[in-house]
């Protein structure tokens, strides 16, 4: 209302002016020029107002004509931003090096300042907890390309004694010569990689740790007679407890013979039940306790961890022995291991792993166990394959793809069908390696899951020292959990209630100890200065997540208009007043 007034008010005192300076001019005896002169009053009147009054008109302005706003983050390229943009940054380290940039302690500081602009993101991006603190805020990203080093990476951090450590990953390596990857452990170099140049290579470094308890090996890069830490590799080998086998079977054959054998020099408790007539069963046992084996009530099958018999056996069980054998399987967990040696009564044992028939002659080769081709010594594949069905996983394959031993699930246990009736040979032939990797390989993807000194909880991706670590307890309880004896009170989450969650800041790099329901477990964090590579693919990947869901409409679809006030520069003004009075006073003096 004020600037309503004011307005008027210029208005109206220029007019009053104008109309004086006019009859001024008119009351001058000198007639001569007197349309010039008071045309030039009225041009002095009307600058003058104009200089007074907030001048201003409308433009029609894209969005590329909007003032940009720009986040940097690490691995970003200076000459890549542009000149006139605001930056900011959350990294001290770029503020300290780029002064241009405001530092912001939060990135949800930048909502309020932004509003409905878009963010420019230049450089690896932000990590999952940072994204969240953007809320809705439209991301435009500009990546980098990944620095050189590892990008990707995975293994196992829970072993048991015995297995492999395999270390799997990618790496970058734009340089022109090759890179060598040492996996070190106990100041020993376990395996090598060679990474070609100029490119991105996949690699995979195994060693066998030969002692129980946390162990943290070293992943280094060599490149032209530098060395470069890329990372630390913490894992805990775990003691075996040795598996309970049951062995079912119709009558005395080598097959039973040789396994049951293996099984107690590996340890395991085992109780085998072989018919001598109807109804009258001869029973063994080695490394377990004796218990009657006549009937297969669920109280007895409890006690074991996987049942291995022939597919006729198991058909022909009685009534309520098939029932309890079901109910424990998919009830509790309980595995089976069924050798194919009929292809005549079906049952839910079967109805997964269709059999179909080979044409010719019998073909020997190595096998390839869990989609990874062994060195094994040459085993008849039988004439008999598994067809593949969806819901059933591969296990063993011989020639051509042949599908020799698949595995189901059923409730909460595991199924496992075997076409190889066989392999005793090896047995026979020395290759105790090859019998070993076989039947370990099917015992372990059947066998009853061990889950109680599991901690239910999952650590969102890899933890760094000093940044947020999500965790995620998914058991339905809402228990505190203490992590190096701070108690963090879990929140449920309003989707799914049995999932519940939690955040914690690790304080240093190393091992963190985290108790729930009075069982202890451990997780590392690593420090910042390590994997810096897959940190920035974690950040990029996360970012360009982000910024496909939060996308300006302007981006796709078509351009944004919108009106732009700009203020009419005040000098014309100035200028026009200058002239118009400049010649009034020289008309007035010298004409």
């Amino acid at each position: 209302m004020m600037q309503v007034n004011w307005i008027y008010m210029v208005i109206g005192l220029c007019i009053l002016l104008a109309a004086f300076a006019v009859w001024l001019e008119i009351r001058r005896a000198n007639k001569k020029r007197l349309a010039l002169r008071m045309f030039a009053v009225l041009i002095a009147a009307i600058a003058l107002a104009c200089l007074a009054l907030p001048l201003s008109y409308q433009k029609e302005a894209k969005q590329n004509d909007r003032e940009a706003f720009a986040l940097l983050t690490t691995g970003f390229a200076a000459d890549s931003i542009p000149a006139n943009a605001r930056l900011f940054t959350c990294d001290a380290t770029i503020k300290k090096a780029y002064p241009r940039a405001m530092f912001v302690q939060g990135l949800d500081m930048l909502t309020d300042t932004l509003k409905d602009y878009p963010l420019h993101i230049y450089g690896d991006g932000l990590n999952k907890s940072q994204l969240d603190d953007l809320g809705n805020l439209p991301v435009i990203f500009h990546p980098q390309a990944l620095p050189a080093g590892v990008s990707h990476i995975s293994w196992s951090q829970k072993l048991k004694a015995g297995r492999v450590l395999q270390v799997q990953g990618t790496y970058q390596n734009p340089s022109a010569q090759k890179v060598t990857l040492l996996l070190k452990g106990l100041n020993t170099i376990l395996d090598t990689a060679t990474i070609q140049p100029k490119g991105r290579r996949n690699f995979e470094l195994m060693a066998t740790p030969k002692s129980n308890g946390k162990r943290v090996y070293q992943a280094l890069s060599v490149a032209g007679g530098d060395t470069v830490l890329q990372g630390s590799i913490p894992f805990s080998v775990e003691p075996v407890k040795p598996l309970r086998v049951l062995l079912l079977s119709a009558s005395p054959g080598f097959e039973t013979k040789f396994l049951k054998g293996w099984l107690s020099r590996q340890g395991y408790a085992v109780a085998a039940r072989s018919a001598i007539s109807k109804d009258k069963f001869n029973s063994e046992y080695i490394n377990i306790k004796q218990l009657p084996l006549d009937r297969l009530t669920a109280s007895t099958l409890a006690q074991f961890d996987v049942v291995i018999g022939d597919l006729s056996t198991l058909n022909t069980l009685g009534g309520a022995d098939a029932a309890s054998l079901r109910h424990e399987v998919e009830d509790s967990g309980l595995g089976i291991i069924m050798r194919a040696d009929s292809t005549g009564k079906t049952s839910w044992l079967q109805k997964d792993f269709l059999l179909e028939n080979i044409q010719g002659k019998e073909v020997f080769s190595a096998l390839n166990i869990n989609g990874k081709r062994s060195s094994s010594a040459k085993i008849g594949n039988g004439t008999t394959g598994i067809r593949y069905h969806e819901g059933t996983q591969p296990l063993i394959m011989g020639a051509q793809g042949r599908v020799l031993a698949s595995s189901s699930i059923a409730g909460q246990g595991r199924l496992v069908f075997s076409t190889l009736g066989n392999t005793y040979s090896w047995a026979l032939g020395g290759n105790q390696q090859d019998y070993a990797a076989v039947w370990s390989a099917l015992i372990s993807k059947a066998a009853r899951r061990d889950t109680s000194a599991n901690i239910p909880i999952e650590v969102d991706a890899m933890p760094f020292a000093g940044q947020p670590v999500q965790l995620h307890i998914a058991n339905g309880v809402s228990s505190p959990i203490s992590i190096n004896g701070e108690v963090l009170a879990p929140e449920q989450n309003p989707a799914m209630p049995f999932e519940w969650s939690a955040r914690y800041w690790p304080k240093e790099a190393g091992w963190q100890s985290l108790r729930h329901d009075n069982i202890t477990d451990w997780f590392y964090a690593w420090p910042q200065t390590e994997w810096k590579g897959v940190q920035a693919a974690a950040k990029t990947a996360a970012t360009q997540q982000y910024a496909a869901g939060h996308t300006p409409g302007s981006i796709v679809t078509k351009q944004i208009h919108q009106k732009l006030r700009i203020e009419v520069p005040k000098i014309y003004f100035y200028i026009l007043l200058l002239v118009a009075c400049a010649f009034l006073w020289v008309e007035r003096k010298w004409l």
